[in-house]
């Protein structure tokens, strides 16, 4: 019976190693695992950051935008044209602070064209517009702060910044946009600092035959 009997090998060293292997592999997957939560974690939170401020600009870019109210132009009788046009504007419903000086337009006619800055920031050879208070908290600078505030933003079309025509100068000149003559029609792009855009359409009438130097008609 004594030969029946079954004989073990001492294997404890053998064991010991297989569960150093298996701890080294275990704390390895535990390493990864936070490394891979924490660019995880990091992508999140700068996924959310970059949407904040995506909404941020696009709330911005469709609130901060200008109302135009009106569109008038002052009328040459000499060649029955409009040689200036004035824009009566105030601030979209639920628009922040927006400043003048910081918007730009664009002008477009069937005979020309200018991206216009405005006069405070104009250098040599830009084309300008002027921007004044008509009613306004403080009518001391270019920023529409209030909702009821009301500014009129003005623009020759010939070389009026340069003294020789108007009152106004400038470093700028409009000597190169012509006056608009009867029936034509002009695109207005007027840009905000936050990207809002908003774009006005104007149109001289049909006939000027009857309206004097200097009066003003609705375009």
């Amino acid at each position: 019976m004594t030969g029946l009997v079954p004989t073990f090998e001492d294997d404890g060293d053998d064991r010991g190693q297989v569960g150093i292997g298996t701890l080294i592999v275990f704390i390895a997957m535990v390493l990864v695992a936070a490394i891979a939560a924490g660019v995880l974690i990091n992508t999140a939170g700068f996924l959310q950051t970059q949407a904040e401020n995506t909404g941020t600009e696009s709330t911005e870019q469709v609130s901060n935008n200008i109302n135009v109210l009106s569109e008038v132009g002052e009328v040459s009788s000499s060649n029955d044209s409009v040689d200036e046009i004035r824009l009566a504007v105030a601030p979209a419903a639920g628009s922040d602070a927006l400043n003048l000086e910081e918007v730009t337009i664009q002008f477009v006619s069937d005979n020309d064209f200018a991206n216009m800055v405005h006069n405070a920031s104009a250098q040599s050879g830009d084309y300008a517009f002027f921007s004044d208070a008509i009613t306004a908290e403080d009518r001391t600078d270019n920023v529409m702060t209030d909702s009821t505030d009301r500014y009129e933003i003005v623009f020759p079309l010939s070389n009026n910044l340069d003294g020789t025509n108007n009152t106004r100068t400038s470093a700028a000149d409009n000597s190169d946009l012509g006056p608009m003559t009867e029936g034509e029609q002009a695109e207005l792009t007027i840009t905000t600092d936050a990207g809002a855009q908003l774009t006005a359409t104007i149109q001289v009438p049909d006939s000027l035959a009857g309206d004097s130097d200097g009066d003003t008609v609705t375009l």
